[in-house]
């Protein structure tokens, strides 16, 4: 792994790595080196001298000129630890295999070359403006070292970059390091990337993948990798007591247990007391070690020493080549895999499946991505393939066109054509649908007619957005219409009387909503008949993909004079818009309307579509007065959410924030479980994500059952977790663990695999196969390079055993759908009493089930106490409490904020672990999603032409709250 860390001070850090420390005394025959342009530049090359050390961890140069200055505390340094998996140390230092230390040593060396072009930066004035600006040069001393604390055999390198870099105009600044901390993930992967080619050409094979691309020597087991791992054990045991487990829980438990490294006076004796332990361990790393040796005679038929020739590079090539067609299911027309690989390495023809995977991967989640994300995921996918290889590929698919770079702010971002595509075809569709739909209710009476009703009906009136928003859907001349709404701004409201007017005027009303629940809360509060995204895409699939003019026409008929209205759109991403807004013309819909919020949380799948059609140019009607908060200070806390201020809404919740340093989660569900019976009802627990909702739910749970509110009785059952990763990575065997469950919605062909479920028995991660064991106990071999690149659906499913322990009175939602009892996929239901055969639930209609041992829908459920935002957008209650932590770093984002605090009506109180930090962290991180489009500004540029007409976008900023009601809310769209 690699670990960052600044230095504190120059003197410690000469101390602690140049004089009198373990690196160049007791290791000297591996002392520091100066490494890195900069360092050239100053005439710092060979071995490290302290002295001279330090003063440039100070800022004095041996040009004679300084960096920082005595009033000003200047920052030594940062420390980039490299350090090789414990099985690999194990060879290299107690085997006495060196040329593993030198493969390390290389590898290290290759990827700090890597950073210095790519990572090394400053800040400079440019024209009169200060800019962060690349320089290309760092200075770096090199330290190897080979134990840790414990005096274990534990090989790692710390590599100390100096702040200092020669900017462009030669002057000697301060280094801007934030990119080391942010790629140190990159920096190991590649790192392992090279070291692994290298190994393997020795003869070792490589297994047991971790995360950022660690991978273990083969023959080397875990016992006794463990055993020669005390530091790490005790690192573990402080863990284990510590309450918190959230991000950098590591590092601090790695602080704590942190001793004075010792000084080793004997190191021939130390190295025979490692190889004396391994022996009464029976681990002979010599026969391990011989065994490589032998396999690297046979490669190929090569003579270890002499290289390949060139005949067999070739040979080579074409073999692998024909392994990853086998292995992965390369099919012809793939843009990202060519079908012929020329005169590529084998290295190369690596590198292009795993940058095809890559770009695969990133691409289902998002439109647009970081180049450094390519190259991660790439390594990650653990191809024999290294850095430069990977670049040489994303370089390759630039200049094809396949891949797109950024322009302004997103130079560093990349989309495909693909991408780009789709979210032509969305601006296209709804500019077919520009004038040809009468207006059902001509505008100029439909207000007048809108408010009478809901007076007379509903006792309520519309606000002008409310009014404005109804005019749009009844009086449009545009089959696609949008309705950009804050968060509480009443837009279930305004639907109620649209809805009784589009059917006095004999039009058919469909509501469409990304989950369930939100699909029961839209039919509940405005009487609109609705259904999921999903069913309504799979109810028109065949026209979709075209082929049958009587079956179009069929069609066209039962959905004339139709209105759909699609609710949360935001929650909409790409591939599903474009079909829905394709769909509207095929069906040659009355209306087809997208409502939401554009700042809400996105899609899980790529694009953000709602935003885009605005931007482009879609009629679009705003309604930007929050009715929902009835209590001054919230509404103003949701006000400057919906602004991006994130310190003026923490400002205004005031002392609702609390601080809780750790255990958080804990500390909410008490408040919570304090509330009387009724006050509970009313109030929702929100929790950020995945790991703070499951603590909150378990801390209900245990707090109920010590109160004796929850039945004494339980019943264990084993549920079905959902493992969150990509069609890409299911194509992949290390993505399946044993225990994991598979579960097959249709006939895999070629696979053997029938609808049902399997139970992962092995992977192999060389041959790339899979054993899977049916529910009758018959084994299968399953290939899952198979699989199809970027289906239309997934063709499988992947799950976790989680182990759950219910109770009656145990508040549940359920995590599938079986539509024959009514039990839907996110919904709540309350256990209502259990015995030793089975479960009795009461769903949130009301209905009873009694679901026997051995009912599938016991393996879908989980706990509902708290919800995240993803489960929370959409819905509403009295009063809340949420939790947030910064260090979950891609939660604390400005969308996740901003649906949490926006749920309630009458008041929040928000558990934090740090509130400054957790508005640091919201406030640098927006959460949106991106698009193809606005990555490359053709999106600016399609409406500047005037592809749309009537340009009116939204303010990016809503108006101040005593402006509001000067405001006016609609506008007509482009």
């Amino acid at each position: 792994m690699l670990s960052v860390a600044n230095v504190r001070t120059a003197g410690g850090a000469a101390n602690y790595f140049a004089a009198d420390n373990y690196y160049t005394r007791a290791d000297a025959d591996r002392s520091g080196e100066w490494l890195g342009k900069g360092a050239q530049t100053l005439g710092l090359e060979g071995r490290i001298e302290a002295r001279q050390f330090e003063a440039v961890l100070k800022g004095l140069l041996p040009d004679g000129s300084r960096v920082g200055s005595d009033n000003r505390a200047h920052r030594a340094g940062t420390d980039l630890t490299f350090s090789m998996p414990k099985s690999w140390s194990l060879l290299a230092l107690v085997g006495g295999d060196r040329r593993i230390l030198d493969a390390y040593s290389a590898a290290v060396k290759e990827t700090l070359a890597w950073a210095e072009k790519n990572l090394a930066e400053t800040r400079m004035e440019v024209r009169g403006k200060e800019r962060v600006v690349a320089t290309g040069n760092l200075v770096i001393g090199l330290f190897q070292h080979d134990t840790n604390r414990n005096q274990e055999p534990n090989a790692h390198i710390h590599a100390v970059v100096a702040n200092v870099t020669q900017g462009p105009d030669g002057k000697w600044r301060a280094l801007r390091n934030d990119r080391l901390w942010e790629h140190n993930t990159l920096l190991n992967a590649m790192t392992m990337a090279r070291f692994r080619l290298t190994v393997e050409k020795l003869g070792y094979e490589v297994g047991e993948f971790g995360k950022h691309g660690n991978f273990e020597a083969v023959g080397v087991p875990k016992s006794i990798r463990d055993a020669f791992s005390t530091r790490r054990a005790e690192i573990l045991e402080a863990v284990a007591k510590m309450d918190h487990r959230g991000p950098g829980v590591l590092d601090a438990a790695t602080l704590m247990t942190r001793a004075e490294k010792a000084r080793i006076e004997d190191r021939d004796a130390l190295a025979r007391q490692w190889k004396e332990a391994a022996a009464k361990l029976g681990f002979d790393p010599a026969a391990v070690i011989a065994k490589a040796n032998a396999r690297a005679v046979q490669d190929l038929g090569n003579v270890p020493g002499l290289g390949e020739t060139v005949r067999s590079l070739v040979e080579r090539g074409r073999s692998l080549a024909a392994s990853f067609a086998e292995r992965l299911g390369l099919r012809e027309g793939d843009p990202l895999v060519p079908s012929h690989m020329g005169k590529r390495t084998p290295e190369q023809i690596a590198a292009v499946h795993a940058v095809a995977s890559a770009v695969r991967h990133l691409g289902e989640r998002e439109a647009a991505f970081p180049r450094a994300e390519i190259y991660r995921t790439a390594i990650g996918f653990a191809l024999p393939t290294s850095m430069p290889e990977i670049e040489q590929r994303v370089d390759q698919l630039l200049r094809q066109g396949h891949l797109l770079r950024g322009k302004g702010a997103d130079r560093e971002l990349v989309t495909t054509r693909d991408a780009i595509g789709l979210e032509q075809r969305i601006i296209a569709s709804v500019e077919s649908g520009r004038g040809t739909a009468p207006a059902i209710v001509p505008s100029e009476v439909a207000g007048e007619r809108l408010q009478a009703l809901s007076q007379l009906k509903y006792g309520m009136t519309l606000n002008p957005g409310q009014e404005n928003a109804g005019r749009l859907l009844l009086g449009s001349h545009n089959r696609i219409v949008a309705i950009q709404g804050i968060a509480g701004a009443g837009k279930s409201t305004v639907l109620k009387p649209v809805a009784d007017i589009l059917r006095e005027e004999g039009r058919a009303v469909l509501g469409l909503a990304v989950q369930n629940t939100l699909v029961q809360m839209l039919e509940r509060e405005t009487g609109i008949p609705s259904m999921t995204v999903t069913r309504f895409l799979r109810r028109h699939r065949d026209l979709l993909e075209g082929g049958d003019p009587a079956r179009l026409a069929e069609a066209r008929s039962s959905m004339r004079g139709t209105v759909v209205l699609l609710d949360e759109a935001s929650m909409v991403g790409n591939a599903d818009k474009e079909k829905l807004v394709r769909l509207a013309n095929l069906l040659e819909l009355d209306r087809f309307a997208s409502i939401g919020d554009r700042k809400q949380l996105g899609a899980v799948d790529a694009g953000k579509p709602f935003d885009v059609m605005q931007q482009a140019g879609v009629e679009t009607a705003v309604m930007n007065i929050n009715v929902r908060a009835r209590e001054q200070a919230l509404r103003r806390a949701q006000y400057a959410a919906q602004g991006g201020q994130i310190d003026e809404a923490l400002r205004h919740l005031g002392k609702h924030v609390v601080e809780v340093a750790q255990g958080a989660a804990v500390e909410a569900a008490a408040v919570w479980l304090s509330l009387s019976p009724q006050d509970r009802e009313r109030t929702s627990i929100y929790a950020s994500g995945r790991a703070l909702r499951s603590q909150v739910n378990d801390a209900v749970q245990a707090g109920l059952r010590a109160n004796g509110e929850l039945g004494t009785m339980g019943m264990r059952v084993d549920t079905l977790s959902r493992v969150n990763v990509t069609r890409e990575e299911l194509r992949y065997a290390r993505t399946y663990a044993p225990g994991m469950v598979v579960e097959v919605d249709r006939r895999q062909r070629g696979q053997r695999l029938l609808r049902g479920q399997y139970r992962v028995m092995e992977t192999d991660l060389v041959r790339e196969r899979v054993t899977l064991e049916n529910e009758r106990g018959r084994r299968f071999e399953f290939r899952p390079g198979q699989l199809r690149p970027q289906g239309e659906q997934d063709p499988l499913r992947l799950f976790e055993l989680r182990p759950l322990e219910i109770h009656a009175g145990d508040r549940i939602r359920w995590t599938e759908t079986d539509h024959k009892r009514g039990l839907l996929n996110a919904d709540q239901a309350r256990v209502v009493a259990i015995d030793d055969r089975r479960v009795t639930v009461k769903t949130s209609l009301g209905a009873e089930h009694q679901l026997s041992r051995g009912d599938p829908m016991l393996e879908r459920l989980d706990l509902a106490y708290a919800l995240n935002a993803h489960m929370a957008q959409g819905l509403t209650s009295d009063r809340g409490i949420a939790v947030m932590d910064s260090r979950e770093r891609n939660l604390s984002n400005q969308q996740t904020f901003l649906v949490t605090i926006t749920r309630l009506r009458d008041g929040l109180t928000l558990f934090v672990d740090n509130a400054g930090k957790l508005e640091a962290a919201v406030e640098r991180n927006p959460g949106m999603k991106r698009s193809a489009l606005e990555t490359v500004d053709l999106l600016r540029d399609a409406a500047a032409k005037g592809q749309a007409k009537g340009r009116g976008l939204l303010p990016e900023r809503e108006p101040p709250e005593r402006e509001r009601s000067l405001t006016k809310p609609f506008e007509i769209g482009i």
